[in-house]
């Protein structure tokens, strides 16, 4: 599992990273993958989507990333989408990208 995990943040910004590719990858069937996260209580697909997310979120307010659009941050993480990625960012974090990067601008010159 450790090196799937390592295999996945690795890959994070490849837009095509689904569990069929990370199965192939290490030689198991997605049943054996799906079987694998699922003993810790995880999806493989939500595994990814969150560790993507995360990435974008510590991005929108990196001091050297101010200038970055937030599009551009998604795309380096896998999102295909500037759309998709505020939809499902608003979802996890209750805050569009945009007022999260807006607020964590605030707290750092608080």
């Amino acid at each position: 599992m450790a090196r799937i995990v390592a295999y996945i943040d690795h890959s994070l910004g490849d837009p095509d990273l689904c569990p069929p590719t990370i199965a192939a990858a290490h030689y198991l069937s997605i049943r054996g993958l799906y079987r694998m996260f699922e003993a810790r209580g995880l999806s493989a697909a939500r595994y990814i989507r969150s560790r993507r997310l995360e990435k974008c979120r510590d991005e929108l307010v990196a001091p050297g990333m101010t200038g970055v659009p937030v599009g551009v941050i998604a795309q380096r993480w896998g999102f295909r989408s500037c759309s998709h990625f505020s939809r499902v960012f608003l979802e996890e974090y209750g805050v569009s990208p945009a007022a999260y990067r807006k607020r964590g601008r605030e707290k750092t010159a608080a």
